[in-house]
């Protein structure tokens, strides 16, 4: 417990910056196209004709307009997509050829947020049995066909909380950047339009069958989207170096969880509020500073209540000077792509010095007379700092705010240094014949039993976190019991003001496997209108983090690292860096799958099951560590397993 601090890897002062952009929307399969149309005042609602299933008459959303033919013809649609942002971005950046010309593509990374990844295979292998679509259905396999030969060599990763999953990409990529593990950072997010997210929001009774009237009396409503949103960062002594022009600093960024419901947001909306208040603080901007708020505006009536009373919460009277603008009025929800595709427009109302109006809104039509929602048409304003704010299912929310380059009122240019050390402070098993440390320890020096026994829901319910919870997927009652076992051994379990301050991060490869497929097999079977709104929420791949906030109240950020045998390696690298960066004292890290025939069958039919392993897929496990700063430790009397 004495090792010295951690040098600073990156000197203070030099802040995070953005140098290049990429969208592909409903309104253009670029940033420029896509911004041009906005401040035209166009909209991108129209008929979806991607839709794999026949949805009723006059069903509508924000579909993104086709890539030209001959781009990347082979590739899925979500991956074609994602393929052609990323490339726009690093080309926006100045970067030609990928990052192999830098001369540093070792230490180039790339960060994405998704809530659905590359589910339309799913649909393509329920219908055909053909288990070859599969290669395309997880994130990781994503991620892979999008960036290959890009020069990313740093390596990848795909975060998951919901509809703020890509501004939450985008957080992490900045962590990456001020802690020196990387030197730029290709961040951003992507959603397919899909049956399988229509069907659920429809179930949910989310979507509207008029316009999106964010902020409205009367609204009803969302649309769901499709969107593709990048940015490049680098640190702006990277910046300099090359010769990058600078579009926007990424001052500050803030995370928190509501800790109160799967699929509603807080009523007061506290935990948005914290958000933005994090965000501020990092940034060192006061809520006086803001020229330019840009909500997250679903149309919902309790996401848009609840929005809006963080923001008077954030604002009190301030509020009504500070034009709000409401881009998914125009784009649709592009859900976990919205984040990141409407940072990218905050860059460039900074660009511009622009704010665009929202569709569908007239003034007297707002219910809140404390908003001043931009209607009409785009106009010319002083933009010198902006707050984006997205708010995801599980009460997961991002902030993130944006100064104007060279602008002599930035105070937010600066850079958390390193200066600590993570360790682990606790730990939590859940493995068959291994229930607790105890357990499998003693299988470890082969003094357990035999057989492998498998986990019974019996002993789950033995966890309190576990019994609190109404109908869960196996994977989250897994990663909650393996979570309360690490606490336990941390000795923070009861904590409440401790575990309110933690952040978390879950990984899992698959999943809600059982679920998901029991789910999307009904719509496949029976039609969009035929799904399970229970299903649709507790089969999301965030679900486990939304609910280890709910059942342990930790209030930091939460998100799931998906869809690759090393998630949960890259969950204890992200918590480490959060850690040792000073944004959070301790972090829940948990690894969680579930076991299923459709896993093990998949992976046998295709051949890439491991030599001399029948099941790939089973059994059932959780693993759980608590991460801290070795201060916070020392300070409590913790005594680390390891640094």
């Amino acid at each position: 417990m004495n090792e010295p601090p951690c040098e600073p890897a990156v000197k203070a002062g030099d802040g995070v910056v953005i140098t290049g952009v990429g969208l592909c929307t409903s309104l253009g399969i670029d940033a420029e196209s896509t911004w041009q149309a906005i401040l035209a005042g166009h909209t991108g609602i129209r008929e979806l004709t991607q839709i794999e299933s026949v949805l009723p008459p006059s069903s509508d959303g924000g579909q993104a307009l086709e890539l030209p033919a001959h781009y990347q013809p082979q590739l899925p649609r979500e991956v074609r997509a994602l393929r052609w942002t990323v490339e726009h971005a690093l080309s926006d950046a100045g970067v030609v050829g990928g990052c192999q010309s830098l001369g540093y593509a070792e230490r180039c990374y790339c960060m994405l947020g998704t809530t659905l990844h590359g589910l339309r295979a799913g649909g393509r292998f329920l219908r055909s049995e053909d288990p070859t679509h599969l290669r395309s259905f997880l994130a990781g396999s994503t991620a892979t066909q999008a960036l290959n030969d890009l020069g990313l060599e740093g390596g990848n990763a795909t975060t998951c909380s919901a509809c703020s999953s890509s501004l939450g990409a985008i957080a992490l990529g900045v962590t990456l950047l001020e802690t020196g593990r990387a030197d730029l950072v290709v961040a951003g997010g992507y959603d397919a339009i899909s049956e399988y997210a229509w069907a659920g929001f429809n179930a949910l009774r989310l979507i509207t069958p008029g316009h999106l009237r964010p902020f409205c009396r009367g609204r009803q409503g969302m649309k769901v989207g499709e969107g593709y949103g990048m940015v490049v960062l680098e640190r702006q002594s990277s910046a300099d170096r090359r010769g990058a022009r600078v579009l926007a600093h990424l001052a500050g960024w803030g995370e928190s969880a509501d800790a109160h419901h799967l699929t509603k947001p807080h009523p007061a909306g506290e935990g948005a509020l914290a958000a933005m208040r994090s965000a501020l603080t990092r940034a060192r901007v006061s809520e006086s500073d803001l020229d330019l708020i840009t909500a997250h505006a679903t149309g919902t009536p309790d996401n848009d209540a609840a929005e809006c009373a963080s923001l008077v919460g954030l604002m009190g009277e301030k509020l009504a000077s500070v034009p709000v603008v409401a881009h998914k009025s125009r784009l649709g929800h592009t859900l976990g792509g919205a984040g990141a595709v409407e940072l990218v427009l905050s860059t460039l109302a900074i660009r511009d010095q622009r704010v665009p109006s929202a569709a569908n809104v007239k003034l007297a039509d707002v219910e809140y007379p404390q908003l001043s929602v931009a209607v009409g048409s785009a106009a010319s304003r002083r933009v010198n700092h902006t707050l984006n704010s997205s708010l995801g299912f599980g009460g997961a929310n991002t902030c993130v705010v944006l100064s104007r380059p060279l602008s002599s009122e930035v105070g937010g240019l600066h850079s958390n240094s390193v200066s600590r050390r993570a360790c682990i402070t606790g730990m939590g098993v859940v493995l068959p014949g291994a229930l607790g440390l105890g357990e499998f320890t003693a299988r470890a020096r082969g003094k357990g039993a035999a057989a492998l026994s498998a986990i019974t829901d019996a002993q789950l319910a033995n966890f309190t976190t576990v019994r609190r919870a109404r109908r869960m997927s196996l994977s989250v009652r897994l990663a909650l019991a393996a979570a309360e076992l690490a606490f336990a051994d941390a000795g923070l379990l009861g904590d409440e003001n401790r575990l309110a301050s933690s952040a978390c991060l879950v990984a899992s490869m698959h999943g809600a496997v059982t679920f998901c497929a029991e789910y999307y097999t009904q719509i496949v079977r029976e039609g969009a209108l035929a799904a399970n709104p229970v299903l649709f929420a507790e089969g999301v791949p965030n679900a486990p983090s939304a609910h280890m906030s709910t059942a342990l109240k930790i209030r930091g950020g939460c998100q799931t690292i998906i869809g690759t045998r090393t998630a949960g390696l890259d969950a204890l690298a992200f918590a480490a860096l959060r850690v040792e960066s000073g944004a959070v004292d301790t972090v829940l890290v948990v690894a969680t799958e579930e076991a299923h025939d459709l896993v093990n069958s998949t992976y046998k039919k295709l051949g890439i099951a491991p030599r001399g392993v029948d099941s790939l897929g089973g059994p059932h496990g959780a693993i759980g560590f608590v991460i801290e700063s070795t201060t916070t430790a020392r300070e409590r009397g913790a005594m680390p397993w390891a640094t």
